[in-house]
């Protein structure tokens, strides 16, 4: 009973570390992982190798996904190069297989998981915030994971030692392929599930042909949480989602009934005679040999997956994908619904009078202070997680940009039925004003728009022509100076969503 415990016990802190060491990893690079993908997938081995390497950096496939979600969903990265990415995050989970056999189990590293833990603790409680703070927090993890490690490979072996162990031994590798697949869907984390079965090896609990099928039920067993996300997520999540469920029942069963007979042999011909060496090098060989395979049919996977799921609904928010926590996806996804929202804006305002009517152009304004307020809601639940100064300052842009968008639109609302009753007007003054007044907007919200300077200057003669025409406009209820006023107030408040996004 109590070597059960202590396992169980040695098996959370292991899950703990590694959450704790996503974050901090998360944090120190996290911006950087997002350039790399952006400027490292321009073919399909690049993203391949791109999926790979920062997977295996960051330590989180999950935030690999998120990106690529983020990127598709923003048009920034094709589908084809995305699914590439995931092929290479495949690659890249394998490497925490090496790595807990290498602290875990071949290294012996139990006297210094305390010290690191200590110093890193100390660093995150003393430092207030910034890249030692998040430093930190990666030590205090990593000493945490050690210490873990150490103990649940001593409480396994103790089970081994005290117990007949020969009843987990013996049933047919299908049975443990279905153990691995539920043990990975229960506890979600495939790294957990390669600790478990590592350990159960080097114990003696199960011999290498049973640890081979639980971790090939184990790569299985991720598709559960992406699955689930997916069934009320967006079409760009659903085509993920499927490629990744698609890809690794295909991977599984190649490795099942191809590799895994072969690889005994196969470890006998190279020399490898170690069951633990033999296991994550097992778990590397099928995920490689699954690409090396699979890349040259992406086309076709594509184009399957987009038939049956679908293209992504243009009305689809990004939101409902990537939650505020994953701060850099979520920055990137902010980032494309401002775009998509000031050019909502920039359109409307171009030509507000041309809309089919008022009633249309009000129905329009509410739909964007509507999508305005879910932005905003959105920022501020991203505001309250932990960022670096770069992130923090993008997301200040990113608010500033959609704040002085709304504005410049609220002054065009607040004058639209003066500018309506203007440019049906029959007086000359007027119908020159409204000409003029509709001349400068399609300038000011043009995609090359107007500087700052030129805007003053036409604020001037536009002001002067209002007054000329203060006496006709009474005479038909229309505020003129209000209306110059207004078209002042919207081109200042575009100029500086503009210049925020400029920056």
């Amino acid at each position: 009973m109590h070597s059960a415990l202590t396992m169980i016990a040695g098996l959370g802190l292991f899950l703990f570390a590694m959450q704790q060491i996503e974050q901090s990893v998360q944090a120190l690079f996290s911006e950087r992982a997002a350039g790399w993908l952006q400027t490292s997938t321009s073919t399909v081995l690049r993203g391949v190798i791109a999926g790979a390497l920062i997977t295996a950096v960051m330590q989180s496939s999950s935030l690999v996904g998120l990106l690529v979600l983020a990127f598709v969903a923003a048009g920034i990265l094709p589908f084809r190069h995305a699914i590439a990415v995931m092929l290479g995050a495949n690659l890249g989970t394998t490497i925490t297989g090496w790595l807990v056999t290498l602290l875990g189990f071949k290294l012996s590293l139990s006297g210094i998981s305390l010290p690191l833990a200590g110093t890193g603790a100390l660093l995150w409680v003393l430092i207030p915030r910034g890249v030692w703070r998040s430093a930190g927090l990666f030590l205090f993890a990593f000493g945490l994971l050690i210490f873990g490690l150490d103990t649940m490979k001593l409480a396994v072996e103790g089970v081994g030692d005290r117990f007949d162990v020969a009843w987990l031994q013996g049933y047919p590798a299908f049975v443990y392929l279905l153990a691995g697949v539920i043990l990975t869907a229960i506890i979600q984390s495939s790294s957990a599930a390669m600790l478990i079965t590592l350990s159960a090896l080097h114990g003696g609990l199960i011999g290498l042909p049973e640890a081979l099928a639980l971790v090939i039920g184990a790569d299985l067993g991720t598709t559960s949480t992406l699955l689930l996300g997916a069934l009320k997520g967006s079409s760009s999540k659903k085509q993920v989602a499927a490629f990744h469920v698609a890809y690794n029942v295909a991977t599984a069963a190649m490795a099942f009934m191809l590799v895994m007979p072969l690889w005994p042999w196969l470890m006998e011909q190279w020399g490898i005679h170690d069951p633990l060496y033999s296991l994550v090098a097992f778990h590397t060989g099928f995920n490689l040999i699954g690409i090396l395979v699979f890349m040259p049919f992406l086309g076709w996977f594509e184009k399957g997956i987009v038939r049956v799921v679908g293209h992504r609904d243009k009305e689809e928010e990004l939101f409902s994908d990537v939650a505020p926590d994953a701060v850099e996806p979520a920055l990137l996804v902010l980032a494309q619904e401002a775009d998509k929202l000031a050019e909502i804006i920039r359109q409307l305002c171009q030509h507000p009078v041309a809309a089919d009517s008022l009633e249309s152009f009000y129905h329009r304004y509410e739909a964007i202070t509507d999508q305005e307020l879910a932005m905003a809601d959105y920022a501020n639940r991203l505001a309250q997680q932990t960022m670096s100064s770069s992130q923090s300052d993008r997301l200040g842009r990113t608010r500033l940009r959609v704040s002085e968008a709304v504005y410049a639109l609220k002054s065009v609302k607040d004058v639209i039925e003066d500018m309506v009753a203007m440019s049906r007007s029959r007086q000359p003054a007027l119908k020159a004003l409204s000409i003029q007044i509709r001349d400068y907007l399609e300038a000011l919200y043009s995609e090359q728009g107007v500087s700052e300077e030129n805007h003053g200057k036409v604020m001037e003669h536009l002001l002067a022509e209002a007054y000329a025409a203060v006496s006709p406009a009474r005479q038909q209820g229309i505020s003129v100076l209000n209306l110059a006023r207004e078209i002042d107030e919207t081109g200042r408040h575009w100029l500086r969503s503009v210049a925020a996004n400029q920056v």
